[in-house]
């Protein structure tokens, strides 16, 4: 019923909002692999992602169901970073934007209200799911975890966000450097969010590389023998896919 009532909805000079995300679906379509993203396919159909930014822009979420919510914030999130990208190109880093700091220095008219990246992520996607967010939210860099290719949908969010951690483990979640075990610095970032994947078999981990070993053997890893943890270094460069 929310998607019906949600799709057939209509904002005054704006089109209406469709909760199948039909629109962003085709911008990501056969453009975003684990490898990463094609921005001259995305450019030839910036027509239609603007479009959905469009529908974004006035639609209120905050009356929705919690995964209704939580695929609203995720799929604005990464549509905004797709767009900030295309509108900046060629750029060897998003960080190459405002000082480095994109995030906090740009505003943009979604969900009814004017809020920044940071906010999208932390103030909304973040306090409506656990650590398995992270696999889905996407800063436009190789060190992130991989762009979702299809967008996140209210139906099964719960088999979404277990399949995109599945993903982002066999991607960029850790690497093995010699005796030690390099995980992503997202676990350290967003400790807290992933408390409830710690483990205590891990000599010597802190308490955030304990939960970020619990999280890659929960969602698939087969982990090669270490005798330490530590961190592997986030890659800013643009997450372009090889030609």
């Amino acid at each position: 019923m929310l998607s019906i009532l949600i799709a057939t909805t209509a904002w005054a000079g704006t089109p209406s909002f469709d909760a199948t995300y039909a629109d962003y679906a085709a911008v990501l379509d056969g453009a975003v692999t684990d490898a990463g993203v094609d921005y001259d396919k995305l450019a030839g159909r910036k027509d239609r992602l603007d479009r959905f930014l469009t529908t974004i822009a006035t639609v209120d979420p905050s009356g929705w169901t919690r995964d209704a919510q939580l695929a609203f914030w995720v799929n604005a999130y990464n549509a905004t970073t797709l767009d900030l990208v295309l509108d900046h190109l060629p750029l060897t880093s998003i960080r190459d934007l405002d000082g480095g700091n994109p995030w906090k220095a740009r505003t943009f008219q979604v969900g009814g209200r004017t809020v920044t990246l940071d906010q999208m992520e932390h103030e909304h996607a973040r306090k409506l799911a656990d650590g398995r967010v992270h696999a889905v939210i996407n800063c436009a860099s190789k060190g992130c975890p991989p762009l979702p290719a299809k967008p996140l949908r209210p139906e099964d969010v719960d088999a979404q966000l277990d399949a995109a951690a599945r993903r982002w483990v066999r991607t960029n979640a850790w690497v093995a450097q010699g005796s030690t075990l390099a995980l992503s610095h997202i676990f350290e970032w967003y400790a807290d969010d992933f408390t409830a994947w710690r483990v205590a078999d891990v000599p010597g981990a802190n308490p955030a590389q304990a939960a970020g070993v619990g999280f890659v053997r929960a969602f698939g890893a087969e982990l090669p023998s270490f005798t330490s943890v530590g961190w592997h270094p986030y890659d800013w460069s643009l997450n372009r896919a090889s030609p």
